[in-house]
């Protein structure tokens, strides 16, 4: 696992960007109402047919979160819809209403959703229509419509460390608290600032990825809208001025599929910032994708665990690797044999396993036994085998160590 030898590394970091920001510790719901309530003529959503602003996103969330304290519905509420306006309505009535929110697939199979509301032991299943799946039983099913009511703050009051949001990974499910997935979009911010000032292109339907969840967030807690559509739709109605100035994170099949075709929609090649989220990746695949798309491509490793942890940066992407630990991010050797942190640094070493520490770390798993040794210290175990060269650049080696173990790499 060791070098013969080498040197200390220059650790190269972007100029002016800290290594470590605070991050509000605050429950989500109190802190988009306040920061809501002072930008209401702003534009908060677009999609091919609205324009929403932030004022009319809060009383919309408002009312349904009313409407799910007047419905009684407690604990974990999950949330299915394949409209990604309406899920979000519906997660942010969730966090007003000072509930758990578990963000379901609208994707997945009867089956699957049924596994995953049976997981995170939720009492109600929210959807456009009231339907949800026949073996969901125990679990009330509940329409958007139903959900009508005067918003109370009684019973809201929660701490920024409880669990607020549950997303699927690899193993299971996993619990974010507000503090944990606030870090998520702080640590993009702070290493990209320019991200805090353009809007947001969600092209999934599914609002629950850590991809689609830190990319929202980061726009609606800076005030910039959020723009759902498909990569195809960017040409059309609505759209048109949110067309040049923004950022996207696809996932890496959705760049295979644009390999593949030999042809990238328009917008990929007039966006601000265009980020793959993708596991290792050789540099052929790499030279491909930018000789099509006509521009630089940010690679961005992450899990559903901890967020976004490596990506380039606009002021130096290294053509063999991921790139750099974001802010708030440390990444730790282990010995992928012992399962012991290494005493050799990273700098010493040909490939460990990336043991990560970040703010935006999980609760934990919500089933007890997955969190059984996945921690070493404070450190969450990837099973991800990396290596990182003199300068600080991390490059993901092949596939995850062990696969029945391992976080989830999206």
């Amino acid at each position: 696992m060791s070098k013969v030898g080498g040197a200390l590394p220059s650790w190269y970091w972007p100029a002016g960007i800290p290594r470590r920001v605070p991050v509000a510790q605050q429950p989500l719901g109190r802190l988009f109402r306040q920061r809501f309530a002072t930008m209401k003529d702003r534009i908060a959503v677009v999609d091919k047919n609205v324009r929403v602003t932030y004022g009319e996103l809060l009383e919309q969330s408002l009312s349904l979160a009313g409407g799910i304290q007047a419905a009684g519905l407690t604990g974990t509420i999950a949330i299915s819809d394949p409209d990604p306006l309406e899920g979000l309505c519906l997660c942010l009535a969730g966090l007003f209403a000072g509930r758990r929110v578990l963000l379901a697939n609208p994707a997945d199979s009867a089956e699957q959703l049924a596994s995953r509301l049976a997981e995170g032991k939720a009492s109600a299943l929210i959807t456009s229509d009231g339907a949800g799946p026949a073996q969901a039983a125990g679990v009330r099913m509940v329409a958007r419509s139903e959900l009508q009511g005067a918003f109370s703050e009684v019973g809201t009051a929660i701490r920024a460390t409880e669990p607020a949001i549950l997303i699927p990974s690899g193993r299971g499910l996993v619990a974010h608290s507000h503090f944990s997935v606030s870090a998520m979009a702080a640590s993009m911010a702070a290493f990209i600032p320019r991200l805090r000032e353009i809007p947001f292109v969600c092209t999934e339907p599914a609002i629950g990825s850590w991809e689609m969840l830190t990319g929202i967030l980061l726009a609606i807690s800076q005030g910039k809208p959020v723009v759902f559509a498909s990569l195809e739709e960017f040409d059309t109605g609505e759209l048109t001025d949110f067309v040049t100035d923004n950022y996207m994170i696809i996932q890496r099949s959705q760049a295979d599929a644009m390999l593949a075709g030999g042809r990238i929609p328009p917008m990929i090649s007039q966006s601000a910032y265009v980020f793959v989220s993708t596991g290792s990746f050789a540099a052929r695949w790499r030279r491909h994708m930018e000789a099509l798309c006509g521009r630089p491509i940010f690679p961005l490793w992450g899990l559903s665990e901890v967020g976004p942890l490596v990506a380039a940066h606009p002021t130096w992407i290294p053509p063999h690797g991921h790139g750099f630990p974001l802010v708030n991010v440390s990444l730790i050797p282990i010995d992928p044999d012992s399962g012991k942190v290494s005493i050799v640094p990273w700098e010493m070493l040909d490939q460990a396993e990336v043991g990560v520490d970040a703010l935006s770390a999980m609760v934990g798993y919500v089933e007890p036994a997955l969190n059984v040794g996945a921690k070493i210290g404070t450190a969450l175990r990837t099973h991800q085998v990396a290596s990182m060269d003199h300068v600080g650049v991390v490059a993901l080696q092949g596939i995850p160590r062990v696969s029945q173990g391992a976080a989830s790499a999206n």
